[in-house]
C-alpha cells in the first residue's frame, strides 16, 4: 500500500513521465488484504469531508453529496458489487477513484489536507479497535465459562502436577481458575491497549499537518476516538499500537495454548480425566475408533502463529527512521491474521470448555496416590517443631525405604507412624482433607475456589468498557 501522496497514475502521475513497472506495481499492491479496511476508510473519509466543511472548504451541500457518494461506495464494497480496476493499488485509491468518477472535480476535492499516511493509520486503528472489542468479548465469555465450571467442581480433588509429575492434591475448580485468572489479565491488557490506541491520526497529513485550518480534535470526536494525535510525525511513523496489539494477542494466545494443552492431556485415555464433546473432536480417515482432540491441538498450535506476527512486525519496525517508510505496509497482514486467529481460537475454546465432561471419580482415584501427601507429612512435622530441612529429609528417607520394601505410606502401621513422629499420620492421606487444610487465600480449598470465582466476577463487573 503506497501511503505517501497517492498510488495510481491519476493520483501522482504529474511528477512522473512513465508508470511503474508491472513487477514494481505487483510488489506494491495491497488491495488483496487492505480491502478489509473499506468500511473504516469510508468512515474516515466522511469525517474528513466534514472537517473540510468546518474549515470553509466545502459547502454543506457539497459535503452531503460527498458523504452520500462515499456511503454508497462503502455499501457496494460490502455487498461485493463494487467494480475494482487494475489501477487500484489499495483500498484508499480505489475509493477515491470511484468518488472522482462519480462526482468529478467535487470528488477530487476530498483529499485536500489529507495524505494516505494519516488515512491508513486511522483506518487501521479503527479496524483494530473493533477487532479488539470482539476479542475482548470472547475472552470475557471464556473467563465466565471457566468460572462456571470451576464453581461446579469446587470440591472435586485431583492431583496437581509439576514437571507433569504428581505433586500435591488440588481441586479441579482451582486448576480451572488458574486459567481464568490468566485470561482476566489478558482482558485487562486489551482494555489498556484499547485506551492507548484510541487516537486519530487524521489531520497529520503526510507528516507535517496542512495549512488548511483543519480541526483534528473534531475529526477524532466524529470517529469516536478518545483523542487526536499529539505529534504529526509520530502519528504517521509509529505502529506501536499494532505492535502492542500483537504482543497482547501473543500473550493471550499463549494462555489459550496452555488451556488447550490441559484439555488434550486430560482427555488422553491413558489419563482419563475428561472427555471432549464430539462437536469439538474429529475422527480419522483410516481408523474408525478415533476421536481426536483436534480443537485443543489446533488451539495449542495457534500461539506460535500469533507470536510470529509480533516478531515479524517488530523486526520490520526496528531501525526505521522517523517519517513514513513503505516498510510500514507490512503492519496489516500480521494484525489481521492475529485478530482472525485469536477470535477463532477463543470461540472454539468457549464451546470446548463449556461442554467438556470431567471424570471426577477418576481424578479422585488419582489423587489418592501416596506421593501427593509427602509435603503434608513434612509440614506436619514442622508444625510439631521440626526444622523443615530435617522434616524434608526424614520424609524422603521414609518414602525411599517404603519403595525398596514394595510398600506405600498406606501400608504403615500405627507403631510405624508413631516412630516417624506423626501418630495420626494416616489421617493426612486424604485428598479432600489435604485441600481443605490449604485454607490460604488463593489456594485450592473449596472455600478459596468459591472466593476466587466471586473475585473474578467482581473484577469483570468493575472493568471499564473498552474503547
Amino acid at each position: 500500500m503506497t501511503e505517501d501522496e497517492g498510488s495510481g497514475e491519476h493520483l501522482w502521475a504529474g511528477r512522473f513521465s512513465e508508470p511503474p513497472a508491472p513487477e514494481a506495481r505487483a510488489l506494491g499492491q495491497s488491495l488483496g488484504f487492505d480491502v478489509r479496511l473499506a468500511a473504516q476508510d469510508v468512515d474516515a473519509s466522511i469525517a474528513h469531508v466534514r472537517s473540510l466543511q468546518d474549515a470553509g472548504l466545502l459547502t454543506e451541500e457539497d459535503a452531503s453529496t460527498l458523504e452520500d457518494a462515499l456511503a454508497a461506495i462503502g455499501h457496494e464494497i460490502a455487498e461485493d458489487r463494487f467494480a475494482f480496476e487494475d489501477v487500484d493499488e489499495d483500498i484508499h485509491s480505489a475509493i477515491e477513484r470511484a468518488l472522482i468518477e462519480r462526482l468529478g472535480d467535487l470528488g477530487a476535492r476530498v483529499h485536500a489536507g489529507r495524505s494516505r499516511n494519516d488515512l491508513v493509520v486511522t483506518d487501521l486503528r479503527l479496524w483494530l479497535l473493533a477487532a479488539g472489542r470482539r476479542i475482548d468479548g470472547l475472552a470475557v465469555m471464556l473467563v465466565r465459562t471457566l468460572v462456571g465450571r470451576a464453581r461446579e467442581h469446587a470440591d472435586a480433588v485431583m492431583p496437581g502436577t509439576t514437571h507433569l509429575r504428581p505433586a500435591q492434591p488440588v481441586t479441579l475448580g482451582h486448576h480451572l481458575l488458574a486459567h481464568a485468572w490468566a485470561l482476566l489479565r489478558d482482558v485487562e491488557r486489551f482494555d489498556q491497549w484499547s485506551n492507548r490506541s484510541s487516537t486519530s491520526a487524521l489531520g497529520a497529513g503526510a507528516l507535517a499537518t496542512s495549512t488548511l485550518r483543519l480541526d483534528p480534535d473534531m475529526t477524532a470526536a466524529r470517529l469516536g476516538f478518545h483523542r487526536a494525535f499529539a505529534n504529526s510525525i509520530d502519528a504517521v511513523s509509529d505502529r506501536d499500537f499494532v505492535q502492542e496489539f500483537l504482543a497482547d494477542a501473543a500473550i493471550c494466545a499463549t494462555h489459550l495454548s496452555r488451556l488447550a494443552a490441559d484439555l488434550a492431556r486430560f482427555a488422553d485415555p491413558a489419563v482419563g480425566w475428561a472427555e471432549l464433546d464430539e462437536a469439538y473432536t474429529t475422527g480419522s480417515s483410516m481408523m474408525p475408533q478415533k476421536r481426536n482432540p483436534d480443537t485443543a491441538e489446533l488451539a495449542r498450535a495457534k500461539a506460535a502463529r500469533v507470536a510470529a506476527g509480533f516478531v515479524g512486525l517488530t523486526s520490520v519496525l526496528q531501525g526505521l527512521p522517523l517519517g513514513y517508510q513503505r516498510d510500514l505496509q507490512e503492519d496489516k497482514e500480521p494484525a489481521f491474521d492475529a485478530a482472525d486467529t485469536l477470535e477463532a481460537t477463543l470461540a472454539a475454546l468457549v464451546g470446548a470448555v463449556d461442554t467438556v465432561r470431567f471424570d471426577t471419580d477418576t481424578m479422585r482415584a488419582a489423587a489418592e496416590a501416596e506421593e501427593l501427601f509427602a509435603t503434608d507429612l513434612a509440614e506436619a512435622l514442622v508444625a510439631d517443631g521440626l526444622p523443615f530441612r530435617t522434616a524434608h529429609r526424614r520424609t524422603g528417607e521414609l518414602l525411599k525405604r517404603l519403595e525398596s520394601e514394595g510398600r506405600t505410606l498406606r501400608d504403615l502401621k500405627d507403631d510405624e507412624w508413631e516412630a516417624f513422629g506423626l501418630p495420626d499420620g494416616a489421617a493426612l492421606l486424604d485428598p479432600l482433607a489435604a485441600v481443605q487444610a490449604r485454607a490460604t487465600s488463593g489456594g485450592p480449598s473449596p472455600a478459596s475456589v468459591r472466593e476466587q470465582a466471586a473475585a473474578i466476577d467482581r473484577a469483570l463487573a468493575a472493568r471499564p468498557h473498552p474503547a
